[in-house]
């Protein structure tokens, strides 16, 4: 049994189970424990735990477990729906007023934020670097148990192109309603707001996301990023408002008014 037990840890040398207890729990049912080094830092297990504190302290810990115990590639889209969730109320005065809204037909988004008079629903995308590395080599590629950043290590750029499938794939969920924001979680090797990707994406060209409206029941598009630098764990979120939107679903002001925010023209303001 020991030995069992090692080898299912062996890649969670950051868990503590006095101070992640919630985490270790997790990773004492995943699949995932030999699938990569996750987490690949002490800071990076503090901040996981605090999001897993988040959603325990609302309930909602029983519907994330079974999903945050399978695939990595599962776990992280998992745990990027959390943060998004974590980052509205803990840091943007946006509480969680609905978990799992009625989206349009039968789907459902992942929450709403906001007050009763001024609501946003919000759905998260997620892909991040281990999808491109399976996309590429497949699922079994011995890069997972490597750090993301390798010496300059060559990948194809494309950032505009993950935010147009992330806006094509996930429309179909935005009601005409109710103000709308599509969140994609940004863990690409090329930063999806660098090298123009959401100004190409959305406003530029002739089939740019925003430029007429054909999603006009999407009210903007929000791309949020979480890092680790010496100075700590960064959020950064920035919007980018569609100008062809209903006007009952455009995102109010209380949304994007302490953040970075993008017109038709794809400038930031």
């Amino acid at each position: 049994m020991k030995a069992t037990h090692y080898s299912r840890h062996r890649a969670s040398n950051y868990i503590d189970r006095s101070q992640h207890p919630l985490l270790y729990g997790i990773s004492e049912e995943a699949d995932w424990i030999s699938e990569d080094e996750f987490p690949a830092a002490p800071e990076w297990a503090d901040v996981h735990e605090e999001w897993l504190r988040f959603v325990d302290s609302k309930g909602q810990m029983a519907r994330f477990a079974s999903r945050l115990t399978k695939s990595a590639y599962q776990r992280d889209r998992t745990f990027a729906e959390i943060a998004v969730g974590y980052f509205f109320e803990t840091k943007c005065s946006l509480p969680i007023i609905e978990w799992e809204p009625h989206g349009e037909g039968r789907t459902k988004g992942e929450f709403m934020v906001g007050s009763p008079n001024e609501r946003v629903f919000v759905e998260v995308k997620t892909g991040g670097w281990q999808k491109d590395i399976k996309d590429a080599e497949g699922r079994n590629s011995p890069r997972f148990r490597q750090p993301k950043y390798i010496n300059a290590e060559a990948r194809s750029v494309g950032n505009w192109a993950v935010i147009r499938n992330a806006v094509s794939n996930g429309y179909k969920k935005f009601r005409d309603s109710v103000p709308s924001s599509l969140m994609i979680r940004d863990d690409y090797f090329i930063s999806l707001d660098k090298l123009h990707g959401p100004d190409i994406a959305l406003y530029r060209s002739d089939d740019g996301c925003f430029i007429d409206r054909r999603y006009e029941r999407l009210g903007g598009v929000g791309i949020f990023s979480v890092d680790l630098g010496e100075k700590g764990l960064h959020y950064h979120f920035s919007v980018y408002e569609n100008p062809n939107a209903m006007d009952s679903v455009k995102l109010p002001q209380a949304f994007v008014q302490e953040h970075s925010r993008c017109n038709s023209s794809g400038k930031l303001k």
